[in-house]
């Protein structure tokens, strides 16, 4: 696991169950009572730093910009559709109900995004994603990513065992109860026929009993 830290602004329920699962999740965890204790440690701005808050906070952070550097993730109440954003997208989290793994699987996946967002490249197997140009390729051919698709490869890349169909929408999609549970199916067929097109290969995208893997 890589070596994030978490910065929980006013949180402190959310910083208990995360020391409780500290044997699962990993990471380190600072806390900081509100955002005016968080501004006095803005000199640390290392990519590993992930910033958790309310959405109350959201407009004493665009203040502070560009400052604030860090990914951010806002948590907000489900009937408030309030967007999240980051250093790479919009993002939209439900503090109710809160899945903890599916939460941590999220900002592991922008982890990996904004980690190599500098040298824009990854090593993956057989293949290199560049993530600035969505494009996956080897020594003979290459292939044009949509968002979705290089989010999912990453965070297939990223699990140590496989993932369901539930997780994957949770985590990738951002699962919503109106989704059609045949949308992970569907992209996952079309990702594979490009994968056979363009490289050949027809066995990258793996999947068994517990979900899919790589």
């Amino acid at each position: 696991m890589k070596n994030i830290t978490l910065n929980i602004i006013g949180q402190s329920i959310l910083v208990d169950i995360l020391k409780e699962k500290k044997n699962i999740i990993k990471m380190n965890i600072l806390f900081f009572e509100n955002f005016n204790d968080y501004s006095k440690s803005l000199k640390n701005n290392s990519v590993d730093n992930i910033v958790i808050t309310h959405h109350s906070n959201f407009e004493l952070i665009e203040q502070f910009k560009p400052k604030i550097t860090n990914t951010i993730f806002y948590l907000t109440n489900k009937k408030k559709n309030i967007n999240v954003k980051t250093k790479f997208q919009k993002y939209e989290l439900t503090y109710h109900p809160f899945n903890l793994i599916n939460f941590i699987e999220k900002i592991n996946l922008i982890y990996m995004k904004s980690k190599f967002a500098n040298n824009s490249k990854i090593n993956f197997f057989n293949y290199t994603i560049n993530l600035n140009t969505k494009e996956i390729y080897n020594d003979q051919n290459k292939l044009k990513l949509t968002e979705r698709e290089k989010d999912f490869l990453l965070f297939l890349k990223n699990s140590e065992e496989p993932q369901t169909i539930k997780n994957i929408l949770e985590s990738v999609w951002g699962y919503s109860k109106e989704m059609e549970t045949h949308t992970v199916e569907t992209h996952v067929h079309r990702l594979r026929k490009k994968f056979l097109n363009s490289f050949n290969d027809n066995n990258f995208i793996k999947n068994n009993k517990k979900g899919y893997y790589i």
